[in-house]
């Protein structure tokens, strides 16, 4: 019988690796055992595993060093940490270098089956996003799927498992960070993929249209209403309506789209007959509708009717990591038929230190007219990209808006925290471009008291 999983256990106790060992082991289940760090790196270099087990404590070869060998030889393989209760410091330490989970020994049965079922879960998504990325079959054309950081991998493995439900899905992020690139996934992914995906821009249709938009009319409703028209509902039949923007919609309609959310019956303007259809409902917004909700704005009723299934997008100040990506895509783009120029490394920089305010599509039209209005036919440098003048100038100055005044600690700090930001907070990365141990860099954020940007 062929496993459906391979799993290394990784622990120099040999009478805990072969207790784990027959916990785990079924017929459909392939177990691997070793004991020490050297054996394991040469199992991950010959074996494709789909999880494994470490200790941290191992002799020739640490536990961290096992696990920075997966990370950049089978990045898509989850580890669990398996560690003491006085050393759990050290199993945080690894996870924010990479493992998925740990386990405090002595553990149950259950919490090892229960953290294994979860992590075997994830690779199994993770692998499926990451086939999807490599593909050139880009999601509906919309290029703004492209990405490799973590939490923006991580948001799409989570609208992969929302795909699978018929639940509302309430999409919030800011403006430009690809809310309806999100609820195309959704749907594209969903089983209703094969039938229609209507959008529906709430923030720019007026109080007075929105109703027959969504709903229709019948002849005569209005004047001008010389015939019947079927509303957008209608036209999304069997497959999803996006309701973008939603926190601009009125409260006196909100009472008629909570009807409809809860019901997925309608009257067209004008018409005593009821409609039903089936819809799924994605809405999207870039207000907090709770707190559009105490100050009166928003009902607080239609909030939990479609907040069943929540999901971030995080804005592109938080993907760095992905903006080289996208500057590629959309310098190919915006240059089809055209000399490919490339951006200058300074110019790159910049667009990975700047803060965003319009996310993805900023930095498209700013691509865009870097592009147009370039002066040289082989880069495209920094001046081309028009940003904030007095940030740009600082940026060519080297000072990366530092004040002069500031101390040689305050300095510190604040490249500390830059270089952070610029690796995803990969400590490994940020280490070794500070040119710093680990322990070193841990330290200096403890000091300077460096927290992500949430």
């Amino acid at each position: 019988m062929t496993p459906t999983h391979t799993i290394l256990i990784v622990e120099d106790d040999k009478e805990e690796c072969a207790l784990i060992s027959g916990i785990i082991s079924t017929p459909t289940t392939k177990v691997d055992t070793v004991f020490d760090g050297a054996a394991a790196i040469n199992k991950i270099n010959h074996e494709l595993y789909d999880l494994i087990l470490l200790d941290l404590h191992l002799p020739r070869v640490t536990g961290m060093d096992v696990l920075g060998h997966v990370k950049s030889n089978a990045g898509n393989t989850p580890v669990i940490i398996l560690t003491g209760s006085l050393d759990v410091r050290s199993a945080v330490e690894a996870m924010k270098c990479g493992a998925y989970d740990y386990l405090t020994k002595p553990f149950t049965e259950d919490e090892l089956k229960i953290a294994m079922d979860r992590a075997l879960e994830f690779r199994s998504l993770r692998n499926s996003v990451t086939l999807i990325e490599r593909s050139r079959e880009r999601l509906m054309a919309e290029e703004i799927v492209i990405g490799e950081s973590e939490v923006w991998l991580d948001t799409l493995l989570k609208a992969r498992q929302f795909a699978t439900s018929n639940s509302p899905v309430y999409v919030e992020g800011e403006t430009g960070s690809g809310k309806e690139v999100i609820a195309k996934y959704i749907h594209r992914f969903s089983e209703r993929k094969d039938k229609p995906f209507v959008a529906v821009d709430c923030g720019v249709l007026p109080d007075t249209l929105i109703e027959s938009e969504l709903f229709g009319y019948k002849k005569g409703a209005f004047t001008g209403a010389d015939s019947s028209k079927e509303g957008l509902v209608e036209l999304a039949m069997g497959g999803t309506l996006f309701l973008d923007e939603i926190g601009h919609i009125d409260m006196k309609f909100q009472q008629k789209l909570l009807k409809f959310v809860e019901t997925k019956s309608f009257r067209r303007v004008g018409d005593n007959q009821e409609r039903v259809v089936d819809v799924r409902i994605i809405a999207a917004t870039n207000k907090n509708l709770e707190k559009e909700c105490e100050e009166g704005r928003f009902r607080n009723d239609l909030l939990f009717r479609i907040n069943s299934l929540r999901l971030k997008i995080p804005p592109l100040r938080d993907r760095v990591q992905d903006i080289p990506l996208m500057v590629e895509h959309y310098l190919k783009k915006f240059q089809r038929n055209r000399n490919q120029k490339k951006i200058f490394p300074e110019a790159l920089t910049t667009l990975k230190s700047y803060s965003w305010p319009g996310n993805i599509r900023e930095l498209q039209s700013i691509i865009e007219r870097a592009v147009a209005t370039s002066a040289s036919d082989e880069v495209i440098t920094l001046k081309d990209l028009d940003l904030n003048s007095e940030y740009s100038r600082n940026i060519e100055e080297g000072i990366h808006n530092w004040s002069d005044s500031m101390s040689l600690r305050e300095v510190e700090r604040k490249h500390i925290d830059q270089v952070l930001r610029a690796v995803n907070w990969n400590i490994s990365r940020a280490a070794k471009t500070l040119k710093i141990g680990r322990t070193t860099l841990y330290d200096k954020i403890n000091f300077y008291q460096i927290k992500p940007l949430r």
